[in-house]
């Protein structure tokens, strides 16, 4: 693999290790990745009222018989408009975990198919001279060339300086992370995914190579 240097020529050649970016596995592992991921994004806070909160009187509408009309025993009742909701969703926490051999085996497939669709970078380590938007993207484009209108690029980095993160913040196609928060998710929704040479050595020192 090229390192490339931010004006996007080739520094040197870099070995990357086949356990992380040439793994052979289910698609369904990525599948069960995504869901997990998904579902712990998820705040779990839509609520309805049932028949204790709702307003309205617990009056017997009506007598029971001799009016003709259906029997009603309360205006809070689900069918009654302005009464309860039926069955409707409670505050709940939907997340979950997955055992940790699946969740690194998913980042290394997801990985993988990125190194296999040749959507892996790599960059020599750079700073900003200031929260410059422009400077951030010209580097990024000379080295992930995005090549079309949409492509989504993730920048992995040893730590995120302040200068990178509010550079990037207004740049839609580009997130920035550390490289050892990576997940599958994250993989799988960017086309280009460039590692700084820190953010590698970094990944590879919390994963293992």
């Amino acid at each position: 693999m090229e390192v490339l240097s931010v004006s996007g020529e080739v520094k040197k050649q870099l070995e990357l290790p086949a356990l992380w970016f040439n793994r052979e596995g289910s698609a369904s592992l990525l599948w069960e990745a995504v869901c997990c991921y998904l579902a712990n994004q998820r705040q779990g806070t839509a609520k309805v009222k049932t028949r204790s909160e709702v307003s309205g009187t617990g009056k017997k509408p009506w007598p029971q018989k001799h009016t003709g009309r259906a029997r009603h025993g309360s205006r809070r009742s689900p069918i009654w408009r302005g009464g309860a909701i039926a069955w409707g969703p409670h505050p709940r926490d939907y997340s979950y975990e997955l055992p940790k051999k699946v969740r690194r085996y998913a980042l290394a497939l997801a990985l993988s198919a990125r190194a296999k669709e040749n959507g892996i970078r790599i960059i020599e380590d750079f700073e900003l001279s200031g929260p410059k938007t422009r400077e951030l993207v010209k580097i990024v484009e000379r080295v992930a060339q995005p090549g079309k209108e949409g492509t989504k690029v993730l920048l992995l980095v040893d730590q995120p300086k302040d200068n990178l993160l509010l550079a990037s913040r207004n740049v839609p196609w580009l997130d920035v992370m550390p490289a050892v928060q990576v997940n599958a998710y994250a993989v799988l929704t960017h086309e280009r995914v460039v590692f700084t040479e820190k953010g590698l050595e970094s990944f590879l020192a919390r994963m293992g190579s």
